[in-house]
């Protein structure tokens, strides 16, 4: 019975367009996506980085959110600006589907020991959702529409990020405006805005471990959450093995492996704690990332970086 109604909770607030109000998923090695989160990290690692991310459902194999991005970013030539675009796709069950396509610009200027980079995204969110094969006791229940719901509409995000070689720390709003249910109109709400602040630091840098603790607050109005990891380097930083504590529900175990220069794999996999592990099943979580070094000589020694 526990299950089926922390399973409930979990559907009620997955399906209808107006409780789906992101496209920035809450993702486990979220310390490899950066640029979803906040367009000022675009070309903080002076290279040509490419990475792609899927998401398995937290709730089991039939419930749940999936989610899946394709997100790019490099500087520009040795100028002071930076570029990137990401892709991101979420499927709720029975039939919800969103997607965004957003391109990021980054400013970076040196300010004091680091570099403050400013940075602003826009692009295009779409909407597909089809609820009608969903049972509800009230036929007439707004949240349930049986038509087939269809739009696409602008979106833009804002960041501020201040990094060192060790050390970062970021702040962004990264949806400026609301995803609008059926009848709504393209709004933006500054008290439901989402705010995500993040920082990491690296210890050890020269030695035979590396450690890399980093922080995620995610804030708005309604509710706040947090995550906090722990990677631990090994092999000359090519081996990272480490933990993450999701607020208030989850715990994360990391793999990440720096395979050569180039190629980045990265694994995480979720579960629940207390009431919320007996009802829901795991999650796997996959990041492959590529990066051509040749197009900037800056990046530190250390391939995983942040």
């Amino acid at each position: 019975m526990v299950r089926r109604i922390l399973i409930g909770m979990g559907l009620l607030a997955a399906l209808g367009v107006s409780a789906q109000s992101t496209l920035i998923p809450s993702v486990s090695n979220y310390h490899l996506t950066w640029t979803t989160i906040n367009p000022a990290f675009a070309g903080f690692r002076d290279v040509l980085s490419a990475s792609s991310l899927y998401r398995s459902r937290l709730y089991g194999n039939d419930l749940g959110p999936r989610d899946m991005q394709l997100n790019v970013h490099s500087p520009v030539g040795k100028s002071k600006v930076a570029l990137g675009a990401v892709v991101a796709y979420n499927n709720n069950k029975p039939d919800q589907n969103l997607y965004s396509f957003m391109t990021n610009y980054a400013y970076r200027l040196k300010m004091g020991s680091g570099n403050l980079s400013l940075g602003l995204s826009a692009g295009m969110y779409g909407v597909n959702s089809d609820l009608s094969s969903v049972s509800v006791r009230d036929a007439g229940d707004p949240s349930f529409p049986f038509e087939v719901y269809q739009r696409w509409f602008p979106n833009f995000g804002a960041g501020a990020l201040w990094y060192t070689r060790n050390f970062f720390v970021g702040l962004s709003v990264p949806e400026l405006l609301a995803i609008p249910g059926p009848g709504e109109s393209l709004t933006a709400k500054p008290k439901n805005y989402r705010g995500i602040l993040t920082g990491a630091y690296l210890f050890n840098s020269e030695g035979a471990v590396t450690l890399k603790p980093s922080v995620m607050v995610d804030f708005s109005l309604a509710s706040t959450s947090f995550k906090a990891s722990m990677n631990a380097g090994f092999l000359d930083g090519r081996v990272f093995v480490g933990a993450a504590y999701d607020h208030p529900n989850y715990v994360i175990a990391l793999l990440n492996l720096q395979v050569n220069s180039e190629w980045l794999v990265g694994y995480a996999y979720t579960i629940g704690t207390g009431l919320v592990r007996s009802a829901l099943g795991g999650s796997h979580e996959v990041v492959l990332r590529w990066e051509w070094r040749p197009v900037i000589h800056t990046i530190p020694d250390d391939p995983f970086y942040f």
